[in-house]
């Protein structure tokens, strides 16, 4: 699996997750930006617990930057729908290799709309 599939996967897993799946993907000292607030780990958790969820999700031009062996950077545009409502952004995410598993250390949202 290349580097880009293997953290595609992960973002996939996360839009699809609840709470206990961020607390189980994300480093504890993680940052989550979306539009208007900065999240800790917890705080993230927390509002994906109360999340509805997404109908339908599309990742594109996913691209994937080896930082070194251990860090690696994941860029790609994303598009979800809940009911009737869209979002569409530009996402970035940074992760780190620890004992042998991908965790998502900073994840930042730019709203396309």
């Amino acid at each position: 699996m290349t580097l880009v599939q293997e953290l595609s996967a992960i973002e996939r897993e996360l839009a699809a997750g609840d709470g206990d799946t961020y607390r189980r993907r994300l480093t504890d000292d993680a940052v989550v930006i979306v539009p208007g607030m900065r999240l800790d780990k917890a705080e993230c958790a927390a509002a994906m617990d109360d999340s509805q969820g997404w109908d339908a999700v599309a990742f594109e031009q996913e691209r994937a930057v080896a930082l070194d062996a251990t860090a690696a950077l994941l860029t790609y545009r994303f598009d979800g729908a809940r009911g009737s409502v869209r979002y569409t952004a530009l996402m970035s995410s940074v992760y780190v290799r620890r004992e042998g598993a991908w965790l998502m250390a900073l994840h930042q949202q730019t709203p396309l709309e």
